[in-house]
């Protein structure tokens, strides 16, 4: 990775973008349910609040040199918890019902209806406080060590920061345990005003696991000359340069003059700093242990073995920090842990900047599904977008390229690994998701019935983003499609070559992933039908629902990369069994309606076919010619001014046209998996008359 970042922090660099290069120490607060305290003069608390509902707490950093010592943000217990049962059976009753009544009241408050102050305290007077000596001992330490620590650092505040050194000076004088009757009062003069429920998480623990986050501040920052409050963005900024340069007074000069990257070597023996992600969480740059074997292959271990000084550290931090900005979700990366189950990310950029950074990563992984966006968030409209940009690129710049790697954190293990590390050019880039639409719509006319807002509607298949394509590929549909299971074989990494690479690789690829949709999702496709054709929408997790939109086009799309398009398969005999078993699904459905008074069985004679067709095409055929005898004797013998005997008329002129078109064609004794791929699309499609 250590590569990668190089490369990328020079591209930043060149293009004129500014890194801040944040202290390790200087971190971003959690995204947790928090509360702004601002401190009066003397050891009070002025005012508590809540965040607006668009603000965004990881905006703000808190110094944190251990863990849980931290300043001006740290993490507290909810003010009270009940009493500890111990086996006690008649407490363990009345801390039920007191949850069941904390709950009540947060209904309510949620619905916007005030809650009486007496019922509150009803409740206090039933807890017991939650803040024991430890607890006080960790809050105090946040309250004197952390800003000593800070203190030390900043060394003179100018004029216009002076608020954050009137913060300091007024957190040192609190007194946590009157600082905890202060806030529950503060918090029970909210609650009567401001309906939110997150104030009776501050105030009732019902969880072990229960922690808030308080955001220390001063209100009236103006009336000491400051020119910011102590939290905003301005004054931090200044506050992370003063840190780092504390750090930097303290290296020394290095001993190897040049590092692995010819640049300055001072600080090449410290640990690497990391990288706080919302998915990866903290990320450190290269790890380096020397119980580590592999690092002792060539002599050398821990730092000597790939020297970086701090400033070619401080760069490639800096751009991993800008790369996974939350602001550049989507264009930069994209998390991938949704679709291919281990906590990943996935990083696209151009190696040459432009003023507006691409969907790249969005057009791998897919975009945000509640994005306001009036473009859309489909895969088209993403490309669209970043072909616009891209072209502009390529016009600017020659031999510019797309950069793509993804970072990966399984379950258990601490250390972040790179699975992917793939360039291509952009003209190659803009190339490859014009043919991947083009192969997505490979596919005859298809459309699936699902419930829109509890209304039956039929939607059009869409197109995948690679990500859900290994979504799909690591997904098998058991007990006649209704139950999905989780499985593995495929990685983005498949996906990625699906798209961006050409030649014998992705063809062999492609008749992998058409078997394992064969296996593993032709009961979802066929009950999809079974139900499509009597009109009812098939019922499935919604969790899993997009994918009876994806399928199809995915099956097109492996279709169109081992050269077999829809010109050519839809005059195939697979393709025409597929559809001659889909029309017989259709009439027999019209004949239960009219002959058996609407009593139609589990399953219509067509989709009963399906399996054997799969396998034996001719059996299957020789077997629907039985069947289907009486349902064709009856719908030429069906006329009338039923709004029906069109459509049945069409139904029958559709299997004679067929059954002629089969006559000049060699029905294979067995199906290879593209044939089950082209049937399955037969079955599946349907005819405006429909």
């Amino acid at each position: 990775m250590l590569n990668e970042l190089r490369e990328l922090s020079q591209s930043l660099i060149n293009a004129g973008i500014q890194l801040t290069d944040w202290h390790p120490n200087f971190e971003k607060c959690p995204n947790a349910t928090t509360c702004f305290i601002y401190l009066d003069k003397t050891d009070g608390i002025n005012d508590i609040a809540l965040p607006e509902p668009d603000f965004d707490v990881r905006s703000i950093r808190k110094w944190e040199k251990s863990n849980g010592c931290s300043f001006p943000a740290f993490n507290v217990p909810p003010l009270f918890k009940m009493q500890d049962d111990e086996g006690n059976k008649s407490i363990k009753e009345k801390n039920d019902i007191l949850i069941k009544e904390i709950n009540q009241i947060k209904k309510y408050l949620k619905k916007g209806n005030p809650v009486e102050s007496a019922k509150i305290n009803e409740l206090i007077n039933n807890f017991v406080i939650n803040w024991d000596d430890t607890i006080i001992s960790k809050i105090n330490l946040c309250l004197s060590r952390a800003i000593t620590e800070i203190e030390e650092k900043l060394g003179k505040i100018p004029s216009e920061y002076l608020s954050i050194q009137e913060l300091l000076e007024r957190a040192k004088k609190v007194n946590v345990k009157i600082f905890h009757q202060n806030l529950k009062e503060k918090i029970l003069q909210k609650l009567m005003v401001n309906m939110n429920s997150d104030f009776m998480d501050m105030l009732f623990q019902t969880a072990k696991t229960a922690k808030f986050q308080l955001v220390f501040e001063i209100n009236y920052w103006g009336e000491i000359k400051a020119s910011y409050p102590a939290n905003h963005p301005t004054v931090q900024r200044w506050m992370n340069d003063r840190f780092m340069n504390f750090t930097d007074q303290g290296r020394i000069a290095g001993e190897i003059n040049k590092d692995a990257f010819n640049d300055n070597d001072i600080g090449w023996e410290e640990k690497f700093p990391s990288v706080r992600m919302s998915v990866l969480g903290n990320v450190i740059l290269r790890a380096m242990s020397s119980e580590s074997q592999c690092q002792k292959r060539y002599g050398m271990i821990d730092a000597a073995s790939f020297p970086i000084g701090a400033n070619a550290r401080k760069e490639m931090k800096g751009a991993l920090e800008w790369l996974s900005d939350d602001a550049r979700k989507t264009k930069t990366w994209i998390d991938l842990t949704k679709n291919i189950d281990n906590s990943s990310i996935l990083f696209a950029y151009p190696a040459k900047m432009p003023d507006a950074v691409p969907e790249l990563a969005g057009l791998m992984g897919g975009g945000e599904e509640d994005a306001i966006d009036p473009d859309g968030v489909t895969f088209s409209a993403i490309a669209s977008r970043v072909t616009q940009t891209l072209k502009g690129i390529a016009s600017g710049f020659t031999n510019n390229e797309v950069r793509i790697f993804v970072l990966v954190k399984r379950p258990g293990d601490a250390r972040t690994k790179v699975i992917v590390n793939k360039r291509y050019t952009t003209e190659h880039t803009v190339k490859s998701a014009e043919n991947w639409q083009i192969g997505c719509l490979n596919i005859p006319n298809i459309k699936i019935r699902q419930f829109e807002n509890g209304t039956p509607m039929w939607k059009p298949c869409l197109v995948p983003f690679p990500a859900e394509v290994v979504w799909c590929l690591n997904t098998a549909w058991r007990r006649q499609g209704s139950y999905a299971e989780r499985i593995h074989g495929f990685s983005i990494n498949d996906a990625l070559c699906l798209l961006l690479d050409e030649g014998d690789v992705v063809k062999m690829f492609s008749i992998r992933a058409i078997d394992t949709i064969i296996k593993n999702c032709s009961q979802l496709l066929l009950s999809i039908g079974q139900e499509a054709a009597s009109g009812r929408v098939f019922k499935i997790n919604k969790n899993y629902e997009k994918q009876a939109l994806l399928l199809p086009s995915i099956l097109g799309l492996l279709l169109y990369k081992i050269n077999i398009e829809k010109g050519e398969y839809m005059n195939s005999p697979t393709y025409l069994i597929g559809r001659f078993l889909s029309i017989s699904d259709d009439l027999h459905l019209k004949y239960c309606q009219h002959v058996r008074k609407g009593s139609i069985p589990p399953q219509l004679v067509g989709n009963a076919l399906m399996s054997t067709a799969l396998e034996e095409p001719e059996k299957a055929l020789s077997m629907l010619s039985q069947r289907i005898l009486p349902y064709q004797s009856w719908a030429k013998t069906f006329f009338g001014e039923n709004q029906d005997v069109g459509l049945v008329k069409y139904f029958l002129s559709q299997i004679g046209d067929i059954t002629n078109q089969l006559r000049e064609l060699t029905i294979p004794i067995r199906c290879s998996d593209a044939d089950k791929a082209q049937m399955l699309l037969g079955y599946m499609a349907k005819s405006e008359s429909n």
